[in-house]
């Protein structure tokens, strides 16, 4: 578990990201293992990589929320596990959501070594005053 492990872990994060400010819904799922399951900060539970393509394509189409919306995440603290598994928790900001302007949010990613890929990923949105 070096620095390298690390930073490949923010890595992600920063891909995901990078994806979401292109609305790529692809591009989006390209660091989910295939069986990846997936909570949306609006409680939606996607089970597969599949699934949550299909759910980003509708969120970043067209007439979705986060059709013109940005995504950063200006905290990630990282902790290894075992030598192969890792989580990452993170706080990120979503602007531009056409249902709320501007949301911030706090993530758990769980990322396996082996190929790079979240196995697990559970965000929440942080409320106003609620924070105890």
């Amino acid at each position: 578990m070096t620095k390298e492990d690390e930073d490949a872990i923010r890595q992600i994060e920063l891909r995901f990201n990078e994806a979401w400010g292109r609305h790529d819904p692809d591009g989006m799922v390209e660091s989910l293992a295939d069986d990846a399951q997936f909570v949306t900060v609006n409680g939606a539970w996607t089970r597969t990589r599949a699934d949550f393509r299909d759910l980003m394509r509708r969120l970043h189409g067209a007439s979705g929320p986060f059709r013109s919306s940005t995504r950063e995440t200006p905290e990630m603290q990282v902790r290894f596990l075992a030598p192969d598994v890792a989580m990452m928790h993170t706080r990120f900001h979503i602007d531009g959501d056409i249902d709320e302007s501007e949301r911030t949010s706090i993530g758990l990613r769980v990322v396996r070594k082996l190929d790079g890929r979240s196995v697990a990923v559970h965000n929440i949105d942080v409320r106003p005053g609620r924070t105890h």
